[in-house]
């Protein structure tokens, strides 16, 4: 916990304490690990399932608790909803957003705070529309067989409606004067007061997906049909081309835009629709919004055939669709280093390309992918005497077999083979004085430049996976518990360690090497040799990687069992670990420092980054008539807390506020100052 302080005294020593106050007045840095960017992808690497709009701004939700905003429908941003879990509907009214998802998950926001809300179901939540001083949620059966519909005013406090139907239902919406909800096999209810809710004949047996209201018509969406309705009541099929799965439908600007499983279809009458051709057929849209003049639409996107990320699209006319995500999409980046002025991630190769994922950026903000790649899986990267070393394997087409890959660059940027023909897969390099050590299986090589290497023996049978150096001395680990020493990279030998867990990851950070691996295992060593289980009590998630700088430790790892988000850990000598939330649910696999800030990787194009370091300064201004003024001067959007004692026993702190700062610096003003002979004021990071 961070913090500075000032003293006041009462008003007959004010003018000897201004003077005191202006030498004494102090500046600290706040937890910047509390905070983290999302890099890439942007703005969220889920997919993301629905898109309302409200308040002048977008908002679509998705899977991992996703969320991502805009005001405009070009330029999106994502948000902390507070929850691990997946969203799959979003709906704006009286004057909140309110989201569902799995296990009866809700949530509702300003636009800016998300809070979870008590639903009183456990029943997956599909679909949610407002109408008539009311929000609707809908979803599937509940543990006891019954219909999920709940109601809310303020989206808030949740109640139960009632329906003798017993089916799953996805989509809720309302015309103005009644609600219409569908699901599975066809079911269609309808609805004057969100309360009692009445079955209708929908004329067709399909399980329907979406629903929208306009222009005097209902329409539904489901298989490749399309059902409307003038009233809720009656309804007839309509048949569409292409023959794509329909998920999702919105109505604005006069006209209705239908979406699914690589199809976009528009009609101004819910009759006769028209097929828009954005370009691919990878995309699967999931949901659809209007609003000023724009209409968005949110799903995922398979990129490269392994994996789907989140899509947004926006069309003003709905002919041309622009997508709105950006970053790079390579499926798992498996390890990062940093040198000379240089982040660098790689990664998985791309399974149609067979290139190495390798992503550069020189702030940790911006990143891009090098013209060239070489073929393979990259497994780590290090940097040393002004190049980078990347090491991991690929499949030898003449041969079929599985061999590793070295290739080195000195700026990230151009690459080149590195390797001799018989290089065995390998996992993870490191560099210290002056040599090169590359580790996978039972193997070890050594080189002085990135271009020469020779094979050394590890005379171990456990495979190995990590390497680093401090204090003079190489350290390696594996499989089983396995820790390997050596001073020059020739001649290792085996150290106990008292576990016959994996260790995936290990570093050495001011004097100290910190081994982490499964079941949350974390050994610190000072001279190598001897090891101490830290007896971590993080044991429900595996731990990749580690890194250090800035004073701390960072253990990366799986997505906790228990809170969903991704692991991340942090701890300022190895020993004492204190847990971050990241605001991501990937698998986080390698971490660096460098430019003052962390830089995490992962599955799913995952980056992100540490906030700066940012610092605090509380300064006295004076007692004044109103009371005691004071000013807090940090970065616009830093949170912190104002407290104030009567002694320094650091006992009886009491919090006179808690404030983010609007601007740089902000001024508070003590009105119960008067009240005490002596007064210390203290600023707080969260």
């Amino acid at each position: 916990m961070k913090r500075c302080c000032v003293r006041t005294p009462s008003r007959a020593g004010a003018l000897a304490a201004g003077f005191f106050l202006s030498i004494l007045g102090l500046s600290a840095t706040a937890d910047a690990l509390d905070q983290w960017y999302r890099r890439n992808p942007l703005p969220t690497a889920d997919a993301l399932n629905g898109v309302t709009y409200g308040n002048n701004s977008f908002v679509a939700v998705g899977l991992g608790g996703a969320v991502a905003s805009s005001s405009d429908g070009t330029n999106w941003v994502s948000q902390n909803s507070g929850t691990s879990g997946d969203l799959f509907g979003v709906a704006f009214g009286n004057g909140v957003f309110v989201a569902v998802g799995a296990e009866g998950l809700i949530v509702s926001s300003d636009g800016a705070n998300w809070s979870v809300r008590n639903s009183g179901s456990d029943a997956l939540l599909n679909g949610v529309t407002y109408g008539g001083d009311t929000f609707v949620a809908v979803g599937d059966l509940d543990d006891f067989g019954n219909m999920t519909i709940l109601t809310s005013s303020d989206g808030v406090t949740w109640a139960s409606a009632t329906s003798d139907a017993a089916e799953s239902l996805t989509a809720v919406t309302y015309s103005g004067r009644t609600f219409v909800a569908v699901g599975e096999g066809g079911l269609i209810l309808t609805s004057n007061d969100a309360l009692t809710w009445t079955a209708v004949d929908p004329g067709a047996q399909l399980d329907l997906n979406g629903i929208a209201y306009g222009n005097g018509n209902f329409a539904a969406v489901g298989g490749s049909a399309i059902l409307t309705s003038p009233d809720g009541s009656t309804w007839s099929i309509r048949n569409v081309n292409p023959t794509n799965v329909l998920y999702a439908i919105a109505f604005g600007d006069g006209q209705f835009v239908a979406g699914g499983a690589g199809v976009i279809l528009t009609s101004t009458n819910a009759i006769e629709w028209t097929g828009r051709d954005w370009g691919t057929t990878a995309l699967t849209i999931w949901g659809i919004a209007n609003g000023n003049g724009t209409f968005s639409a949110v799903g995922s996107v398979r990129a490269g055939g392994a994996f789907a990320a989140s899509a947004i699209l926006t069309s003003t006319d709905t002919i041309t669709w622009v997508s709105r995500t950006s970053g790079l999409l390579d499926q798992i980046y498996y390890g990062v280093a940093y040198g000379n002025g240089v982040f660098l991630a790689v990664g998985l190769e791309d399974v149609a390309s067979g290139t190495a994922a390798i992503a550069r950026s020189a702030d940790g903000v911006t990143w891009t992918r090098p013209d060239s790649l070489p073929t393979a899986t990259l497994s780590g990267v290090a940097h040393g005497d002004g190049l980078f070393v990347a090491v991991g394997s690929f499949m030898d087409t003449a041969t079929t077999q599985t061999v590793g890959r070295i290739v080195t660059s000195p700026d990230g940027v151009v690459w080149l083979d590195r390797g001799p023909p018989s290089t065995p897969a390998l996992s993870a390099v490191a560099h210290g004085n002056g040599i090169f050590v590359a580790v996978g299986g039972t193997n070890i090589l050594t080189s002085t430049n990135g271009f020469s290497w020779d094979v050394e023996s590890s005379g171990t049978t456990n495979g190995l996976r990590a390497v680093s150096y401090g204090i003079g001395l190489f350290v390696a680990t594996g499989l089983r518990g396995t820790i390997l020493t050596s001073t020059n990279g020739e001649s290792w030998t085996a150290r106990p360690t008292g576990t016959s867990g994996a260790l995936n990851g290990v570093v050495c950070g001011n004097g100290r090497f910190v081994a982490v691996g499964n079941s949350g295992i974390i050994l610190t060593s000072d001279d190598g040799i001897n090891w101490t289980n830290s007896n971590s009590v993080f044991t429900n998630t595996i731990l990749y990687g580690v890194t250090y700088g800035g004073g701390a430790f960072i253990a990366v790892g799986f997505p906790s069992i228990s809170s969903g988000y991704s692991t991340m850990l942090s701890s300022p000598d190895g020993v004492a670990w204190s847990e971050r939330i990241p605001g991501s649910v990937k698998t986080l696999r390698g971490a660096a420092y460098g430019q003052g800030t962390f830089v995490v990787v992962g599955d799913q194009s995952t980056i992100l980054q540490s906030a700066p370091q940012a610092e605090f300064r509380l300064t006295a201004n004076g007692l004044r008539l109103a009371g005691f003024e004071l000013t807090v001067t940090s970065a616009p959007g830093d949170r912190y807390r104002l407290q104030a004692a009567t002694n320094l026993n650091g006992t009886f702190w009491i919090d006179l506020g808690v404030f983010t700062n609007t601007v740089t610096a902000m001024p508070f003003t003590d009105a119960t100052a008067t009240s005490f002979s002596e007064r210390f004021y203290r600023v707080v990071t969260p």
